[in-house]
């Protein structure tokens, strides 16, 4: 949309006003909300977020100051994610999946879940404020591989 302010994206799905560092997050966790769950290639990641830093930067005069850390943190937290629409908020999506696996889509509920651990694993091994939440990512996922060691990653 064109504002008098500049471009404004508006994101229908989540009707938020906030920073595209969101968005960017959405492509690192796999499509979290969408039946084609898929990961995608480090190379469109790393496109995507320099596009959206040059377009930042030519809009404003200023750098991106932060990085899409939280919001893929706030994707994996998100249980209700592990479902299609209609079935969120019925019950505690996140709190089956040691019970049950079931799929949505091109991918599983555990192989939605294994990467956003995988993904957020990643992102917070140099931050501060997130190490922790990095360190029970990978133990997450490790004990997930451990126990289902059949899990496949999400299709690429």
């Amino acid at each position: 949309m064109h504002a008098g302010s500049g471009v404004r994206f508006i994101d229908f799905e989540q009707a938020a006003l906030g920073n595209g560092l969101v968005e960017l997050a959405y492509l690192r966790i796999g499509f979290p909300t969408r039946w084609c769950a898929t990961a995608a290639h480090q190379t469109l990641l790393d496109a995507a977020e320099t596009a959206y830093r040059t377009a930042w930067r030519n809009a404003t005069g200023i750098e991106v100051q932060d990085d899409p850390t939280d919001a893929c943190a706030g994707w994996l937290l998100r249980g209700d994610a592990l479902v299609q629409r209609a079935q969120r908020g019925t019950i505690d999506h996140l709190d089956e999946i040691p019970n049950r696996d079931w799929k949505w889509g091109t991918a599983t509920a555990r192989q939605r879940l294994a990467h956003r651990l995988r993904i957020v694993s990643q992102m917070t091994a140099d931050s501060c404020e997130l190490k922790d939440l990095g360190t029970l990512a990978t133990a997450m996922r490790e004990s997930m591989l451990a126990h289902w060691p059949e899990l496949q990653p999400l299709p690429s």
